[in-house]
Formats: C-alpha cells, structure tokens, sequence
C-alpha cells in the first residue's frame, strides 16, 4: 500500500528506467576498450624511450661537440 505522496511503480515507469540505463551504460567502457586503451598506452611508451634516448644521445654529442671546439679554440 502506498502511503501519501507516494505511488505505485507502473510497467511504463520500468520501461522508461531501463530505456535510461540503457543509455546511460552504452557510455562506459567495455572490457575489449580497456584493452585497446591499454595497448594504445603501451605503444606510447615505448615512442617516448626512444624519443628520450634519441635526446640523450644528441645532447651528448652537442655536448662534447661544443666542448672538442672550445678545447681547441682556447687551448
């Protein structure tokens, strides 16, 4: 029995209900986007420690390279 202010749940109330998680849910991530995300991640990572290393190496030798020319200049 319903008290006052409230009212009984109709069939029309639960379509409507599922009709809204239906599309609240199509927004969530899925196990199979996770994934990809994951490997997407992955991908990344590896670009930027060869992006890092690649940097690396080039500061050495813009580093001792400066350094050989200052060395013969001055010295």
């Amino acid at each position: 029995m319903a008290a006052v202010g409230e009212r009984h749940i109709t069939k029309t109330d639960l379509a409507e209900l599922e009709v809204r998680l239906t599309r609240l849910l199509q927004h969530y991530a899925t196990k199979e986007d996770l994934a990809e995300l994951k490997a997407t991640i992955y991908q990344m990572e590896g670009r930027l420690i060869k992006w890092m290393v690649g940097i690396l190496v080039g500061s050495v030798f813009s580093a001792s390279s400066v350094a050989i020319l200052l060395q013969r200049l001055i010295g």
